[in-house]
């Protein structure tokens, strides 16, 4: 479904009252759009990030569609249990794919000089290593992006229900003209928001092997 089929059913839902310019109602669209992306660690936003350290700064640069990491270092066969012990968030240095944990930004003066370690510095978009690498060896670790802004011609990254967007943006418009029809509408198209939420997080939840 591209954005200006989502648009077009928006219209249905708000019955052609809409008072937003189609600049307006595009921002919209991806205001909810985003909005859902950001409701949990979808497995669809999951991508991966290589490349090579640097042997004289202890940084990279973070993808510019970075939002958090994702967990990337635990076993799918169900007779693993959990372990605290391992970290589920890694980055992945050589060839020998060495897991690096991922340490939180507050607890980074912990690991000074200390190997097997790395923090996210999101003021400065870098992935920091508390210990200088000794050499530019490659790196790979999983992180959940910031998809790209939907235009009238491209299709949101799910590939099901696209329309919840509409529904949101009904919802949303009406709060922002509050018309005495939409008033009552908001809540008939926020349960139908809700409804493919719950569809989306079912179809979530089938790509996984927990």
């Amino acid at each position: 479904m591209t954005g200006q089929e989502i648009l077009d059913i928006f219209h249905i839902y708000t019955d052609d009252t809409s008072e937003l310019s189609s600049v307006e109602e595009l921002l919209l669209l991806n205001r909810i759009y985003k909005k859902v992306c950001r409701n949990r660690p979808w497995e669809f936003l999951k991508t991966e990030k290589t490349g090579t350290l640097s042997a004289s700064v202890p940084y990279v640069a973070l993808p510019t569609d970075f939002l958090q990491f994702s967990e990337n270092n635990q076993s799918t066969e169900n007779t693993t249990g959990a372990n605290s012990a391992i970290a589920d968030r890694v980055v992945f240095v050589g060839t020998a794919r060495t897991p690096y944990k991922i340490v939180n930004f507050a607890d980074r003066n912990q690991y000074v000089n200390k190997d097997g370690y790395a923090y996210a510095d999101l003021a400065n978009s870098r992935l920091v290593f508390t210990l200088q690498p000794a050499s530019a060896l490659s790196y790979a670790y999983d992180y959940i992006k910031i998809p790209t802004d939907l235009t009238t011609a491209t299709s949101p990254v799910f590939p099901i229900c696209n329309e919840m967007i509409a529904f949101g943006m009904a919802t949303d418009s009406y709060i922002i003209q509050i018309f005495d029809k939409a008033r009552s509408y908001a809540p008939e198209n926020n349960a139908k928001y809700e409804e493919c939420m719950a569809d989306l997080a079912f179809y979530n939840s089938n790509l996984r092997n927990d």
